[in-house]
């Protein structure tokens, strides 16, 4: 009997993690890295990174406005495997806080604050790029040079031109993929095909849709 009650001591004494194999990770620290503490950021889409802890399984990533302490909404609250979150943010103050989970453990969490601040660019989305030349469907020869040019946008600061053969839809190449601030741009010695050329307008957080049109080189 003596030694029953001594074994029964004994299991008692053991942990649940030596029992159920499960690490204890309460006393670890999970390293917050992006969005750094007290960063301010002109970019809305917000990604969230951390390092990852050896034994868990999961991490429990929140994200408060304008704080913990003081929230006025839990914006986010969810389990996540991976080691990054992103998510759309408007501008104002936040804190995101990270801990790792197991299935018996969980760590304590690591918080940090950042502001999105709002931006003054204009939304330039929804306005058309006018191409000014060459007009739509005309033929050049393989010497001559293309001066291709188009109306400058309100509020843009660069615009992307490209030229496609044949064409973007069914494109076999992109021959010219560049971004300039200026409204005009050549091309010479073009081999014989059909080609599709096109412009956007772009400022720091807006784009509108592209413009295309067609040349031939003969």
């Amino acid at each position: 009997m003596r030694n029953l009650k001594l074994m029964v001591l004994l299991l008692l004494t053991i942990s649940c993690d030596d029992i159920i194999g499960v690490e204890d990770i309460s006393q670890k620290t999970v390293t917050a890295l992006a969005p750094t503490n007290n960063s301010v950021l002109s970019n809305a889409n917000v990604t969230f990174s951390w390092e990852s802890l050896k034994d868990a399984v999961h991490y429990r990533l929140q994200i408060s406005t304008p704080t913990f302490g003081e929230a006025t909404q839990i914006v986010v609250d969810s389990l996540v495997t991976s080691t990054s979150f992103s998510k759309e943010l408007t501008p104002n103050d936040y804190q995101w806080r990270v801990r790792a989970e197991n299935s018996g453990y969980t760590t304590a969490f690591s918080t940090q604050s950042f502001l999105v601040e709002s931006t003054d660019d204009v939304d330039i989305s929804q306005t058309i790029v006018v191409l000014l030349a060459p007009a739509d469907a005309v033929s050049f020869g393989t010497t001559d040079t293309i001066n291709f040019s188009w109306d400058p946008v309100l509020n843009a600061e660069t615009y992307s031109f490209q030229i496609a053969i044949p064409s973007f839809e069914n494109a076999t190449e992109i021959i010219k993929n560049e971004t300039t601030n200026a409204t005009v741009f050549s091309v010479s010695n073009l081999a014989v095909n059909s080609y599709e050329w096109r412009v956007r307008a772009l400022n720091p957080s807006f784009q509108t849709s592209y413009t295309t049109q067609k040349f031939t080189v003969e």
